[in-house]
């Protein structure tokens, strides 16, 4: 499902033609935060998470979305473990993308989304403690805090 977040952003569901722009995307500085030793060097590994993501759709584990900043790719986002009733949504942005407000209109728009049309109590966003654009995101849409996880 197509989401339209206003006149810039807006979700598609993650497919093979955004193998190569996610798989450009997906640098050294991206996965900063993110529990991986270095990006993928392989397309084919791009090509195999779009696969199982589609796969996890189908199966209704997850929802998975490519972001278009202007109709161009500028990240990926998810939510996942929904039938856990407690899902966490995790969410990347492309460098060329970042620091034009694409995060902060995602987050705020998919948490009120799922919360709205998905069947779960919540859902947990969690972020690395050192990056501190996130925590900013997070404090100035008045998430709330509920706890800290252990490194």
């Amino acid at each position: 499902m197509e989401h339209r977040i206003n006149d810039a952003v807006k979700l598609v569901p993650i497919a093979e033609d955004y193998a190569t722009a996610i798989f450009k995307a997906f640098d050294e500085e991206v996965i900063t935060y993110l529990p991986l030793d270095a990006p993928t060097d392989k397309i084919e590994d791009t090509i195999a998470f779009i696969k199982h993501s589609k796969e996890q759709i189908e199966n209704g584990i997850d929802l998975v979305w490519a972001i278009l900043l202007k109709n161009e790719f500028a990240g990926c986002c998810g939510i996942h473990g929904i039938p856990s009733g407690q899902p966490h949504f995790g969410l990347w942005i492309g460098t060329k993308a970042q620091g034009k407000g694409v995060g902060k209109a995602v987050v705020h728009y998919v948490l009120d989304w799922g919360i709205s049309n998905l069947d779960v109590e919540y859902i947990k966003y969690p972020v690395d403690r050192r990056n501190l654009k996130s925590i900013q995101l997070i404090h100035g849409l008045g998430l709330k805090k509920i706890g800290q996880l252990r490194d």
